[in-house]
């Protein structure tokens, strides 16, 4: 390994250890500034003098006997360490002072215990801050006093209470940087604690310098007590990390036995053992009777796993670590095998240990925690000794039936997620996936099959006008009525949305049963179909292919799919079969949908305006906006080879849009140009879709098409066809719009499913008669009739009225007569560009 690749090791690798070196950086500033400014040059207090040689001795000393205990997320040190810094505050002069305790903690901590960079620096700059601060405070309360006078007694209290307040505050910003957050009650027992034994050491440390000023030889004589407190010290902490553990284990067998899922006893357990082991991961692994593994785990982070299939070769190779001889053992890299360490660097694992969980004749599992987080990066021979408690008692909780319940319900749990998978969960028929492998095994064995691709014609009307409940319970019902028309050896499958497929296998004409099929399924259907408390008429479109025609499973669904889309354009309700040219067909529609999209965007599309007349003086009142489509090698496409198009894509909407914004700019081209005085704007009609009236952002849009050109509201008209007032949206929107000031058109009156309660409860200023009763106008009584009728009605009812398709001179005649008000048709005029300036008479 090169240097590089080891300096690019020691660098901080996540954000929490950048913040812990900005503020060890930042730490260390500040001590070097408190130093210049407050102890360089500062006098000792007493003799004799001590060098700073002496005082690094002392320090090291009292570091190589310092108690330090970890445990959860408290931690505990006692020391003799407040001895050399009392004597280091009255002999030594303050640059002594600071330098020998940075030089025997360095001695200690760098060279002996071999601490990690940002460790050592955090502890030699608080160090050094907290020996500058204790030496000013020193010298504000004693000033020149020498060490026989009570101030100096005094002085030398605040000063290493204070420092050693000012050191927990320190470590526990550290804490809160490289762990998150210390709770209150641990930094309050941290400051009683350090009090306590700060004034109990600063006494044995102020009694030894006053021995030392007057008589240097009855310092061995404070060697006892200092020995005895010392001693005292490392009986507390034993009892306490005792006691800590002893509750912690007290805790997990707790979790254990109470817990009544194997799996969640195991998530609890791992949960405490983070937090007791300061630890970023925590696994345990489970053998079955049949040696498969089960791993549960938490972390590193917010990831969790419960009870989930293991790499067997992994959790053979970690087990394999220990044994009855070594249950507890630690783990550094490199780890194992290149296998394990793969898996090991892919987890982030830095350092770990693991212990086995015995069971009475085998092996049941492992348990393994890694990553200690914090400035303490490593587990110690005590945590081996806890975790080996810990796994024996887990092992003891986890009796052997509990595990193989455990493994009964991952098998079944399994068995419902493959099913799940699978199936899909509103029919559950099998879902594409499932589909498409069957279809691609029995063509793999040289079997015959056919294919129908079925699709519930006018779905989304019916969904959108009843509720989406209504739909699935209709999806519902719709699979139940198929699976009676099949055999138990054919597949059906919902591929998603409306569309569902059936696969035929093993039959000797794949086309003579797959018609038999799909005339079975169409006759099924001629009844309503049941959708929770609505009884709906559903008709299907089929397409059916055969293995005869493609041995390939892909395309074979392929191929059935694009006879549905043959059957759909024919009429729907029927089925067709594939055949080869249809693909061409479909793949030109598919092109000229891409073709569209790119239009759309690159703006390509151009708007015409059909003149409307009023017939009695022939004079141009309004327009209607008609969107063509130019293609650059098609030429002028029709409107019915697109609008549908648009329609089944969703592309109408920002067609819809682009239609608007140019015809309310034109409008206003054509109002700015007008010459005559006193002239009514011409009026703008803008068709808009069933897909454009529930797009939330409708009446937004359309406002910002008014305010952009400057129109006024009442110059547009939107209209909407009779047919699909169905599946329209509310009427709340089409008051809105009107309440804009926009006018309404119910276009193709009489041609679809309107009753006079649309008349009375939608907003509408204009009906527009069909074309289809115009034509029959001049051809009978009757036809002449109706018109008249629905001119007489929209009279009664106050609306406008429009002729549409006049076509003849005779046509025009006759509605003058009926005084139909308004006309519009190739007669009259053909939709056309816009010209600058509109001739307004005809």
């Amino acid at each position: 390994m090169d240097e590089s690749t080891t300096l690019a090791r020691r660098l901080p690798r996540s954000p929490r250890e950048l913040l812990v070196w900005a503020y060890v950086l930042a730490l260390s500033i500040v001590a070097a500034v408190a130093w210049a400014l407050v102890t360089h040059n500062a006098t000792p207090h007493a003799e004799p003098h001590l060098p700073w040689w002496a005082v690094a001795l002392g320090f090291a000393a009292a570091e190589l006997c310092v108690v330090h205990v970890r445990f959860r997320r408290s931690a505990h040190s006692f020391s003799l360490a407040d001895l050399p810094f009392v004597f280091g505050l009255v002999f030594a002069t303050g640059d002594d002072f600071v330098l020998g305790a940075i030089v025997g903690h360095l001695i200690v901590l760098g060279l002996i215990r071999r601490l990690e960079l940002v460790k050592l620096l955090f502890n030699l700059a608080q160090l050094a801050l907290a020996a500058t601060l204790a030496a000013a405070i020193l010298n504000v309360i004693a000033g020149g006093a020498d060490a026989m006078q009570p101030e100096t007694w005094i002085g030398l209290y605040a000063a290493t209470l204070t420092s050693g307040a000012l050191t927990i505050i320190l470590l526990g910003i550290a804490m809160a940087f490289a762990e998150g957050r210390p709770s209150t009650s641990m930094m309050a027992q941290m400051f009683a604690t350090d009090a306590l034994v700060t004034l109990i050491n600063a006494s044995i440390a102020i009694a030894a310098a006053l021995v030392v000023a007057t008589d240097p030889r009855a310092v061995p004589v404070l060697l006892i007590p200092a020995l005895t407190v010392f001693a005292v010290y490392r009986a507390y902490i034993s009892e306490r990390q005792r006691h800590e553990r002893l509750e912690f284990l007290y805790d997990a067998n707790r979790t254990l036995s109470r817990s009544p899922e194997v799996a969640e006893a195991l998530e609890a357990l791992l949960a405490r053992s983070l937090e007791a082991f300061n630890a970023d991961v925590a696994e345990v692994l489970l053998f079955s009777a049949e040696g498969d593994p089960l791993r549960t785990t938490h972390g590193p982070g917010d990831l969790r796993t419960s009870m989930e299939p293991a790499d067997k070769a992994i959790a053979e190779e970690l087990a394999g670590f220990v044994d009855a001889d070594h249950p507890a053992v630690s783990l550094t890299p490199p780890f194992g095998s290149p296998h394990l360490r793969a898996h090991m660097q892919a987890r982030g694992i830095r350092h770990a240990m693991i212990a086995m969980l015995p069971g009475e004749d085998r092996t049941i599992g492992t348990i393994l925690l890694a990553n200690r987080v914090g400035l303490e990066r490593s587990f110690g021979a005590d945590d081996l000794r806890l975790l080996e408690a810990l796994a024996n008692n887990a092992a003891a909780a986890l009796q052997y039936d509990r595990l193989e319940q455990a493994v009964n319900e991952l098998q079944s749990l399994q068995d419902q997620l493959h099913h799940q998978a699978y199936h899909d969960p509103l029919t559950d028929l099998p879902n594409r996936t499932l589909f498409m492998e069957r279809v691609r095994e029995e063509l793999a064995d040289d079997g015959s099959a056919a294919v129908l691709f079925v699709d519930v014609d006018d779905f989304k009307t019916i969904n959108d006008s009843l509720g989406h409940h209504v739909g699935d319970a209709l999806l519902r019902s719709v699979a139940e009525r198929m699976r009676s028309c099949v055999r138990p050896e054919d597949t059906i499958a919902r591929l998603g949305g409306d569309e569902f497929a059936v696969m035929i296998p093993g039959v000797g004409d794949p086309l003579i049963d797959g018609r038999a099929v799909a005339r079975r399924i169409l006759k099924a259907f001629e009844l309503p179909v049941e959708a929770g408390t609505e009884l709906v008429s559903v008709h299907l479109s089929i397409g059916l292919a055969s293995s005869a025609q493609s041995g390939d499973g892909d395309e074979l669904i392929r191929n059935a799919d694009v006879a549905m889309y043959q059957a759909k354009s024919k009429g729907k309700g029927r089925f067709e079969l594939f055949e080869p040219q249809m693909a061409a067909a479909i793949l030109r529609r598919h092109d000229l949908k891409e073709e569209l999209a790119k239009a759309i965007e690159r703006q390509q599309m151009i708007v015409q305006y059909q003149p409307i007349v009023a017939l009695d003086s022939g004079r141009i009142v309004a327009a209607e906006a008609l969107v063509r489509w130019e293609h650059p090698s098609r030429g002028l496409v029709p409107p019915g080879d697109f609008v549908p198009l648009a329609e089944e894509t969703g592309l109408i909407v920002p067609l819809g849009r682009f239609v608007l914004r140019e015809a309310c700019r034109q409008a206003r081209r054509w109002q700015d140009a007008e010459t005559e005085e006193g002239i009514e704007p011409l009026r703008m009609h803008v068709n808009l879709s069933v897909a454009e009236l529930r797009d939330p952002d409708l009446v937004k849009n359309v406002l910002a098409s008014i305010t952009e050109s400057g129109i006024d509201p009442q110059q547009l008209v939107i209209e909407i066809t009779e047919s699909q007032l169905l599946a329209a949206a509310s009427v709340e929107r089409f008051h809105e719009l009107r309440a804009l000031g926009i006018k309404i058109a119910l276009d193709d009156f009489g041609t679809g499913y309107s009753s006079l309660s649309y008349l009375h409860s939608l907003p509408l200023d204009t009906l527009k008669i069909a074309k289809p009763f115009i034509d029959g106008l001049t051809s009978g009584r009757r036809e002449s009739s109706f018109v008249g009728m629905i001119v007489d009605l929209a009279k009664t009812l106050e609306l406008e009225v429009i002729a549409e398709g006049i076509e003849t001179s005779a046509q025009l005649a006759a509605l003058r007569e009926m005084n139909a008000g308004l006309g519009q048709g190739f007669f009259l005029g053909r939709p056309s560009a816009a010209a600058p300036r509109l001739a307004r008479s005809r």
